[in-house]
């Protein structure tokens, strides 16, 4: 074997065999997955374990296989995917692999199966705050597996996205005795108001004791030695007056849509933005509808006119029933006939890249953006300056496909640029990176923090590289980058005892979503 592990990763992997269950909590980009294949391959010739599982994001099954052939070459491996019948005969088959790769969609489709057939002498989770939801199907059905698992890894570089809460649940998994009972955590670490909304947080420099070997955690400045220079830039745009305007509108009308939610009875302890943007379907009439589009609309506004337009053409489209009837009705208004054609944002992010990639020919751009109707509008721009570029979205649900999108940005002179919607940011190496672009901004630090270690990783073909962060100048994006630095640090605090935060929720619920407006 040509490659060695730094020695970070021989203690890791020492500790995971000395104590069997271990959550894996180094810095994103450090090299998780080869001191746990190190530690399961010495285990496996220990005559410990055998045969069990990794459970992962679509992304990163294959990129596991091609790990696993390269620390553990006398494994055999299978990478569970396929329709039902060819899944079905992975798992069936599945005691004759030492590996067996699976999705994490595997905990709701193939349950049945992989309560069955699953061989769990070792059980890997990677990125595991995917089990962080205590209510969650997959967070309830992992640890069930678990219980039946004698060696369990759990792997995050962020293991605190948004609450501290999420670190409990996660332990769960990897070894619940160590944290106690939920209710005994929650007085210990947690505040909280008359809503059961957490205040602060207190007690930190415990959870680091309490959690003792049963976390291995390296923080970017413990390996700084083996990882690039970081340098980090914010790149403001102004957004033309009428746009402006037509944004200043839209937050006047959220916030009567706050002070209406507010005086219909939903309390600030029953709404939390994180739990909802993005991720539930919102009825425009209901009260937490308007709160909702009326976020998205500015959002919109603020990353390209375009794309507002796009979604009140989308809602009167009766074959797919999208958009949002609040976008519609600002069309309806005429309030969207006016919007520039071109946008600043744009232009801005098209000029960058053209002098990132004119500045050395080894140069490669990542460019995130939440929006996929934005990704496609960016490639249409970088398609017209002849460079190479390759594309990643949740649509695209082929891991073999998104493994080569990677491998051609990774190993590919022509394909300089890699766009990426927010299912890129897990578990995905994009080692050949130089410059990463956050066009736009998730609500989660923890999401802002993968985007990021996509390219800051220790195998980066760079001394340095360079984040930069776009948002729209005195808009909601603004707002949000101020409030990911604030979380951000309040997660540090709490996995790594850092900061001592008296002032530290990470909810933002209608009252301090409020604050956060007037706080523009």
């Amino acid at each position: 074997m040509s490659q060695q592990l730094r020695p970070y990763q021989i203690e890791c992997a020492e500790r995971a065999v000395e104590r069997g269950n271990l959550l894996v909590a180094m810095v994103m980009g450090s090299g998780k997955t080869p001191a746990s294949i190190t530690a399961l391959r010495t285990l496996r010739r220990q005559g410990v374990i055998h045969f069990g599982a990794v459970f992962g994001p679509l992304s990163c099954m294959y990129q596991w296989e091609a790990e696993i052939h390269r620390w553990d070459p006398r494994a055999k491996v299978q990478v569970i995917i396929g329709d039902k019948r060819e899944r079905t005969r992975a798992f069936r088959n599945a005691r004759r692999f030492n590996y067996n790769i699976c999705s994490y969609g595997a905990f709701i489709y193939d349950w049945d199966l992989v309560k069955e057939y699953l061989p769990t002498d070792f059980l890997v989770l990677d990125e595991v705050s995917a089990i962080k939801g205590f209510t969650a199907k997959r967070s309830k059905r992992a640890k069930l597996l678990g219980r039946r698992t004698p060696v369990r890894l759990g792997l995050s570089g962020a293991p605190v996205e948004n609450r501290p809460e999420e670190l409990f649940s996660i332990m769960e998994f990897v070894d619940p005795t160590v944290l106690g009972s939920f209710d005994k955590f929650d007085r210990t670490f947690i505040v909280r108001d008359g809503w059961g909304r957490p205040k602060r947080y207190r007690n930190l420099h415990l959870i680091q004791q309490r959690l003792g070997p049963a976390m291995y955690r390296k923080s970017r400045e413990d390996i700084a030695e083996w990882l690039p220079k970081k340098i980090e830039m914010e790149m403001p745009v102004v957004l033309d007056r009428t746009a402006m305007r037509l944004h200043d509108l839209i937050r006047a009308d959220l916030s009567d849509a706050i002070d209406k939610a507010m005086a219909g009875g939903v309390s600030g302890g029953t709404f939390d933005v994180n739990a909802h943007y993005g991720r539930h379907e919102t009825d425009d009439h209901t009260l937490m509808g308007q709160v909702m589009s009326r976020l998205l609309a500015m959002r919109m506004l603020s990353s390209h006119p375009h794309l507002l337009r796009c979604s009140a053409e989308d809602f009167d489209n009766l074959l797919t029933r999208k958009g949002s009837q609040y976008a519609n009705d600002l069309m309806a208004k005429g309030l969207l006939d006016n919007l520039p054609l071109e946008n600043a944002k744009l232009d801005g992010l098209l000029e960058t890249t053209a002098q990132i990639l004119d500045e050395d020919k080894r140069h490669k751009v990542v460019v995130f953006s939440y929006f996929k109707p934005m990704l496609a509008m960016i490639g249409r721009g970088i398609q017209k300056s002849k460079v190479g570029f390759t594309t990643l979205t949740g649509d695209i649900t082929s891991a073999q496909e998104r493994f080569r999108r990677i491998e051609r940005f990774n190993t590919e002179d022509r394909c300089r640029v890699f766009l990426s919607s927010d299912a890129g940011a897990y578990g995905v190496n994009l080692s050949q990176g130089s410059h990463l672009i956050n066009y736009d901004l998730p609500w989660s630090s923890g999401v802002l923090a993968q985007r990021v270690s996509r390219i800051d990783r220790t195998n980066s073909a760079f001394d340095q590289i360079n984040i930069i962060y776009m948002y729209g100048h005195q808009t909601i994006e603004e707002r949000m980058f101020r409030m990911l630095q604030q979380k951000a640090t309040v997660a540090r605090a709490f996995i790594d005892g850092e900061f001592d935060i008296r002032s530290g929720s990470l909810k933002l619920d209608l009252e301090s979503l409020r604050e956060f407006l007037d706080a523009a």
